[in-house]
């Protein structure tokens, strides 16, 4: 699923904007990878962590509100094992 989004992403920077339902698509793969990644144990969430805001970062340039909505999924996933560290430190 990571792979998927970052050919897509990277497709986008090679050859410019797309349109709105490939968007979507990247989007919805994105948030699906993470959730997948969130049902796995927390280590999982920091393996991947690089490529996923790596991806995030890639996106800046990209239109459609592409890359604010793969920011806040992504900050959105991270906040929840920030959460989970400030508990552990309680």
């Amino acid at each position: 699923m990571i792979y998927y989004v970052e050919l897509g992403v990277q497709f986008t920077n090679d050859y410019g904007d797309i349109d709105e339902p490939f968007y979507y698509s990247i989007e919805l793969m994105y948030q699906n990878a993470l959730k997948k990644i969130q049902d796995e144990d927390e280590s999982a969430f920091f393996e991947y962590q690089k490529r996923l805001k790596v991806i995030m970062d890639d996106t800046q340039h990209i239109g459609w509100g592409f890359h604010d909505q793969l920011t806040g999924i992504y900050l959105e996933a991270a906040a929840g094992y920030e959460y989970e560290d400030n508990d552990e430190e309680d």
